[in-house]
């Protein structure tokens, strides 16, 4: 892909005990993209997490590692990934997981379609068999949810993507901070105030592969939540502050 962008670009990515995982996810974004900058943001892992984050700081100047003593949840990693990225005035932030459901290569996807967008989403919906490897259930929920939002709001955005590419100076930061959850619901309420703001999504084809090493944070009881949240959300939608 030839990409003619010159903004600076930022990649985000919450952890919790994915040493074995950023092993792999970092030497393949290096690969793509030698110049970014990234931003680790580790919540408290109990594992090696922290200290290999650490061994590579020394060798990587564009590599930042920011360890929190605690869980504060995935929406509140993906709000200061928005915070960090706005201040340090890059103009482009990609988030993404590091358990290796999110690949490089897709990522790097991001870059052509937010040339002419405001926010990308990576859909799972968008090809065939994008989500193989994933248990039945998890397969169950997650096309479910994602016809229920499609008939609920109208929309085929896939809300519970956690890897976007933004075009950092329009994101509506004060709206998200105001609106949205630090936890998994994060995902769908945000997409809401994008909507609200009329900002330009787009959305791109990615293949969703199953974890790398270590157990899931997700649960039944954080996705059941997040939908809840969202529907909450969806019916005050129009007293939503912007």
């Amino acid at each position: 892909m030839n990409h003619n962008l010159t903004l600076k670009v930022c990649i985000a990515i919450p952890t919790i005990n994915e040493e074995n995982n950023l092993k792999v996810l970092i030497p393949d974004l290096r690969n793509l993209f030698p110049n970014a900058y990234i931003v680790i943001i580790d919540d408290g892992s109990t594992d090696e997490t922290y200290s290999y984050i650490t061994q590579l700081m020394r060798t990587d100047p564009n590599l930042l590692g920011i360890y929190r003593n605690e869980r504060l949840g995935i929406g509140s990693a993906h709000l200061f990934a928005m915070d960090f990225a706005i201040t340090k005035n890059f103009g482009i932030l990609i988030t993404m997981d590091g358990d290796l459901t999110h690949s490089a290569k897709d990522a790097y996807k991001l870059l052509d379609a937010i040339q002419d967008n405001d926010i990308v989403i990576g859909s799972r919906y968008l090809q065939p068999k994008s989500i193989e490897g994933w248990s039945w259930l998890r397969i169950a929920l997650t096309h479910g949810g994602h016809l229920i939002t499609k008939l609920f709001f109208g929309s085929n955005i896939d809300m519970s993507s956690g890897l976007r590419a933004y075009r950092v100076s329009q994101i509506p930061f004060k709206s998200i901070q105001m609106n949205c959850s630090e936890n998994y619901e994060f995902f769908f309420t945000s997409i809401l105030v994008f909507i609200k703001h009329k900002l330009k999504i787009a959305q791109v084809g990615v293949l969703l592969g199953s974890r790398g090493s270590g157990k899931s944070k997700m649960d039944l009881g954080l996705m059941f939540r997040g939908i809840v949240k969202l529907f909450e959300f969806g019916l005050r939608l129009k007293r939503v502050k912007i």
